[in-house]
Order: structure tokens, then sequence, then C-alpha cells
């Protein structure tokens, strides 16, 4: 058979399946936002307005704490602690 379309790519994962989501020590005021696994624009929204909070250094509608990326340093537990 002919191939008609094809598409391929991977996921990002994090071992919590949890996005990253805070404010680097460093570089000074390195914001991230990534690890949806493909569910990010479906996350778009809520995440940009976090984001925007986090930027703007104010309170959010929900707690970034959870999604930081040093998370993994901790004794945490590794499983889903959120889905936004």
């Amino acid at each position: 058979m002919k191939l008609e379309a094809g598409w391929a790519g991977l996921y990002e994962n994090t071992p919590d399946h949890n996005a990253l989501i805070g404010r680097a020590h460093t570089p000074r005021n390195f914001l991230y936002a990534t690890g949806f696994s493909g569910h990010g624009f479906l996350q778009a929204p809520a995440v940009g307005e976090l984001v925007t909070d986090l930027f703007l250094e104010r309170d959010s509608f929900m707690d970034p704490h959870p999604f930081r990326a040093d998370r993994f340093r901790d004794a945490e537990a590794l499983s889903e602690i959120h889905i936004i």
C-alpha cells in the first residue's frame, strides 16, 4: 500500500506525569511551562493565566507550587497531583 499520510511525535513526560510550571532560580526571572504530553493546547488558557500571575508576582487562581521543577528533589509522591 502507498503511504497517504503520517504523523510522529514524542510525549513530554515527567515521572509524575504532571507539567512543569514555575520560576527557575537561575537564570534570573526565567519562567517555564512545559511537559504537557500533548495536552498543552487544552490546558493553555489555564497555564497562560498561571504564568501571567507568576510573571506579575501576584496570587493566582491555583497554587503553582506542586508544578515546580525541583519537586523531584523532594520526597513528594510521584503520582499525579493535579489535572488542569
